[in-house]
């Protein structure tokens, strides 16, 4: 059953040039999108019930900076957003600040049923560099919430990025 709405767009289509409307079922088609050849280096997406839901894809560039993409959907209406480091001085702090979102245990599977209520919005995060310490190897990481630390951190960096988009990429 459908959670929420999201704009994405099809892999299919150079450059993200064709939208499609989307659920978490299409959390893949986010996640593998690519700019200039390559996916995301992070992707998150919160996807709603009733407001706005909205993906987001950073890339680093060659310049060293990072690129960053938000698609929205809001009351119906999807919006295509661009900003760099360079030009949104909150991305790279925002981005640091995950680093400080603790990580959740693996727990066992049971023979009982999880227990924990959900809610209208899910939060998911995919992220190819994540290591165990900071010189260990590098794994990929994808988690999937609807509350906690990673839903909040979410939600601080939605807020402190909304002033940062603009319809061109730079």
């Amino acid at each position: 059953m459908s959670r929420g709405r999201i704009l994405l767009l099809s892999l299919a289509a150079a450059a993200f040039a064709t939208p499609c409307l989307a659920d978490e079922d299409d959390w893949p088609v986010l996640k593998g999108a690519r700019v200039d050849g390559q996916p995301p280096a992070l992707a998150l997406a919160v996807y709603r019930a009733r407001g706005a839901t909205f993906g987001l894809g950073v890339y680093p560039t060659a310049a060293g900076d990072l690129l960053a993409r938000r698609v929205g959907v809001r009351d119906g209406v999807t919006t295509i957003g661009w900003t760099t480091s360079k030009t949104c001085p909150q991305l790279a702090p925002a981005l640091a600040a995950l680093e400080r979102v603790p990580a959740p245990r693996i727990r066992a599977p049971r023979a009982s049923p999880p227990s924990g209520g959900r809610d209208d919005t899910s939060y998911l995060l995919w992220s190819t560099d994540v290591r165990w310490t900071r010189s260990g190897p590098s794994a990929g990481m994808e988690l999937r919430t609807t509350a906690g630390p990673l839903a909040a951190w979410a939600e601080r960096t939605a807020k402190a990025l909304e002033p940062c988009w603009g319809p061109t990429r730079p």
